[in-house]
C-alpha cells in the first residue's frame, strides 16, 4: 500500500535532519579541534568553542533522534516480543509506538514552554560568551516535535501492517514498504 504524501514527507524530513545532524557533529569535532589547537599551539583560549561544541551536540542528538527511529537505530529490547505470536508482536509494537508519540509530543510540549519563556525573558546562558538561550532552548522541542512526527509515521506504517495481517517478524519501526519486503516476507 502507498504512503501518503503526509508520511513520505515524514520521512524525507527525519532523513534530512539526520544529514544535517551528522554534519554538525563534524563541525562541532572542528570546533573542539580549534579549540585545543588554539589553546597548546598559541596558549590562547576562546570564550564560545565549548559552549558552541555542546549546543552543536545537542541538536545531533535530539534533532537526529526522528533519523535513528526512521532506520530502526533507536535500543530497544524485544527479546519477550519476539515470542508473542505474529500479530501480537505487530500490536504490542504499535502501542510502543503509541507511548513513544505521546512521550515525544509531552516533552515537546512542555520544553516548547521553555523555550517561549526564554524568548520572552531575553535569557542568556550567562557564561563568557553570553548567547541567547532561546537558541539552545529550541532543540529540544524541534527535536521532539520530529521524533513524534516520525512515530507517526511509524503508527501508520504498524497500523497498516496489523489491517493487511501481515506476520510480526519484521523490523518493527521501519515504514510499511520495508515492513512488506523485510525478512521472513
Amino acid at each position: 500500500m502507498p504512503r501518503s504524501r503526509f508520511l513520505r514527507g515524514a520521512d524525507r524530513l527525519s532523513g534530512a535532519a539526520g544529514y544535517v545532524s551528522g554534519a554538525l557533529i563534524l563541525v562541532a569535532m572542528l570546533v573542539i579541534c580549534y579549540g585545543v589547537a588554539l589553546r597548546y599551539l598559541f596558549g590562547m583560549s576562546t570564550i564560545w568553542q565549548t559552549e558552541l561544541s555542546i549546543y552543536l551536540l545537542m541538536f545531533a542528538a535530539f534533532v537526529g533522534g526522528a533519523y535513528g527511529l526512521r532506520h530502526g537505530d533507536h535500543v530497544r529490547i524485544d527479546l519477550v516480543v519476539k515470542l508473542l505470536p505474529g500479530r501480537v508482536q505487530i500490536g504490542v509494537r504499535l502501542l510502543a509506538a503509541v507511548l513513544g508519540l505521546l512521550l515525544a509530543l509531552t516533552v515537546a510540549v512542555v520544553s516548547g514552554f521553555m523555550w517561549w519563556e526564554a524568548v520572552q525573558s531575553g535569557a542568556r546562558s550567562g557564561t563568557a560568551w553570553n548567547p541567547p538561550l532561546a537558541y539552545p532552548y529550541a532543540i529540544l522541542p524541534a527535536g521532539m516535535a520530529l521524533i513524534g512526527l516520525q512515530y507517526l509515521a511509524v503508527v501508520s506504517g504498524l497500523f497498516q501492517a496489523l489491517r493487511r495481517g501481515e506476520l510480526g517478524d519484521s523490523p518493527p519501526d521501519q515504514p510499511a514498504e520495508s515492513v512488506e519486503g523485510g525478512p521472513g516476507h
